[in-house]
């Protein structure tokens, strides 16, 4: 059943993310600092977590979600290059 959970949501994330459902302050930010604002999210939950055992999902949804925002990225990047756009 936690499988199925994890597979749901990330199908729901990945449609989310590609219809541009982002937070404000993770859309018009560069690789460096999108890549260091998840890392920073995701060591505040694995905090969170140690301090409080329930929360141990939040880290594994939350490592879900920011990598799909960072492949996401990359897409957007490598579309833009293949149409001549400089990065």
């Amino acid at each position: 059943m936690f499988f199925i959970f994890l597979a749901a949501f990330f199908i729901a994330s990945e449609i989310l993310v590609q219809k541009g459902f982002v937070p404000k302050f993770l859309k018009k930010v560069s690789a460096g600092k999108l890549i260091f604002y998840s890392l920073m999210i995701i060591l505040s939950t694995a905090i969170i977590s140690f301090l409080f055992k329930p929360a141990v999902i939040l880290v594994v949804l939350s490592t879900i979600y920011l990598s799909i925002v960072i492949s996401n990225f990359y897409l957007d990047a490598f579309h833009k290059m293949e149409r001549g756009k400089k990065i």
